[in-house]
């Protein structure tokens, strides 16, 4: 498995822990990891946290419009993390391509989540990405 992969998933774990407990990120990124953000793993995992819990306002208004106005919150939390992040990814990571974030979201969806969610994932992941792709014009 790739790095950038099981920085993924850490990733995921903390964001979940995080909302699931109501901590503050920093404080469940320290318990994961003993406050560690060493090598690129650690570097890229951290990013992604930060990334998404900077831009968490944009990003579930996002969700919200992409999922046709269904509440954040109705989403299982991990998928969640999981769809917050792959939307980071696309329109704050213009160095990771498109298809790149969703191919590893829908992954982790397998990984973390129930049969079906990974498709729930791809579909709100592909529209945003049709999105993005609609903005540049």
């Amino acid at each position: 498995m790739g790095v950038r992969r099981d920085a993924r998933k850490l990733a995921v774990r903390a964001l979940y822990t995080a909302e699931l407990l109501s901590l503050p990120l920093k404080d469940v990124w320290e318990m994961l990891t003993g406050g560690e953000v060493s090598g690129t793993s650690g570097e890229f995992a951290w990013s992604l946290c930060s990334g998404v819990h900077e831009n968490l306002k944009f990003i579930d208004e996002l969700v919200e419009e992409l999922t046709l106005n269904w509440e954040t919150e109705r989403i299982a939390a991990v998928d969640r993390a999981i769809i917050r992040m792959g939307l980071y990814e696309i329109f704050f990571e213009d160095s990771i391509p498109r298809s790149v974030s969703i191919n590893e979201a829908v992954e982790l969806a397998k990984y973390f989540s129930t049969g079906k969610s990974h498709k729930f994932v791809n579909g709100i992941l592909d529209s945003a990405s049709r999105k993005k792709s609609n903005e540049k014009k």
